[in-house]
């Protein structure tokens, strides 16, 4: 039994919980596989038996790119999936919607959950003394107390499947409402206006120095160097990951980020270059 684990991780949030996941069920000795979606093509993903998606929470879903990939899976065919999000507040109904795309492609619910971590767009506003800054700094990533509860719900459902219970049986319901809430849609219109704002002011200062991994590491190619400078362009997602990875930090919105706090992701570890597997 393989259970290959797929995510999309914009600053190192989601990055870092499914490895801790995955180290939390190493007890079961079963094959895991860890994938960014960046550097695994939707159409080539083979070779596992369940699935475990995980993505950081954006207006009350995942970011778009994000569902056309779940779109492009192969067929689930009755495989199991589970689904995680990480989150600076507020899910919303993220999990749900991202086990319907599932459900759609044939995969069967098992469980999903939400991990609580550093929201990395309003750290981006905020000078590095302040509490906010300090708390994710602070944060004890050893120990996150939702990660391991859904953990632990996980290790139960792959321990009856290794001992021979069908997919089917344990089938588990969506989370529970009808629906969108008025709250989250509300909430998703005015996370879409900021968005807008934010793209039209996001661009790098006098202080670049032409490096160009800004354009190497965006996920959705919207960065491109010309004459040595960064130029952004419309389908930004905004995962601000240019923004905290700049070694000069000149990547900026409007004023609002100029000498404040920059994410490296838990403890600090998070290099996006690095979860390219060998070879590509």
């Amino acid at each position: 039994m393989k259970l290959l684990f797929l995510y999309f991780s914009g600053t190192g949030n989601t990055d870092y919980a499914a490895h801790y996941l995955a180290r939390k069920l190493e007890p079961l000795a079963i094959e895991m596989e860890l994938r960014s979606i960046e550097w695994q093509p939707a159409e080539e993903v083979a070779g596992f038996d369940l699935l475990a998606i995980g993505f950081p929470v954006y207006a009350g879903d995942s970011p778009e790119f994000f569902h056309d990939y779940l779109g492009r899976l192969p067929p689930g065919e009755g495989r199991g999936a589970f689904v995680f999000c990480t989150k600076g507040a507020y899910a919303a109904g993220a999990v749900r919607l991202n086990l319907q795309r599932l459900m759609a492609r044939g995969y069967v619910p098992l469980d999903s959950g939400s991990v609580m971590m550093p929201g990395t767009d309003a750290l981006s506003m905020v000078s590095s003394g302040s509490w906010m800054a300090r708390k994710a700094l602070d944060k004890d990533y050893d120990h996150l107390k939702d990660a391991d509860r859904l953990a632990e719900r996980l290790a139960l459902v792959l321990s009856d499947l290794r001992d021979g219970r069908p997919v089917e049986q344990l089938r588990q319901s969506l989370p529970s409402g009808p629906g969108p809430a008025l709250s989250d849609r509300l909430w998703a219109s005015l996370y879409g206006l900021s968005e807008n704002w934010t793209r039209a002011r996001l661009h790098a200062s006098e202080q670049c120095e032409g490096c160009g991994l800004c354009a190497r590491i965006c996920p959705v190619d919207n960065i491109e160097m010309l004459d040595s400078r960064p130029h952004f362009a419309d389908h930004c997602v905004l995962c601000l990951r240019c923004l905290h990875a700049c070694p000069s930090e000149s990547i900026q919105i409007a004023k609002l980020t100029v000498g404040k706090f920059r994410w490296s992701g838990p403890k600090g570890a998070f290099k996006p270059l690095r979860m390219r597997p060998e070879g590509r």
